[in-house]
């Protein structure tokens, strides 16, 4: 396994990917902070796939939607891409 498949998302989650970071869109406003573990939790309540929750959150990070912060125990969702 390279180091590049270890952070791309797999074919298999991608669709679940998508849906949860469209929950996550929903769900953390603008501008606010959530608490990692929380947001993982409650996402876990409605998806049940820790892997596929990780890597939404990950694209999203990357993607420049979300800043990790306080030693990465807090996430702040910026603004983001339109």
């Amino acid at each position: 396994m390279s180091n590049a498949s270890a952070t791309e998302t797999p074919r298999e989650l991608t669709d679940l990917v998508t849906k949860i970071e469209e929950a996550i869109k929903r769900r953390v406003a603008i501008n606010t902070k959530i608490s990692y573990p929380k947001l993982q939790q409650e996402l876990m309540m409605r998806f049940e796939n820790q892997r596929a929750i990780d890597h939404a959150i990950i694209a999203m990070i990357k993607k420049g939607e979300f800043e990790h912060q306080e030693s990465r125990k807090i996430l702040y969702r910026k603004f983001g891409h339109v």
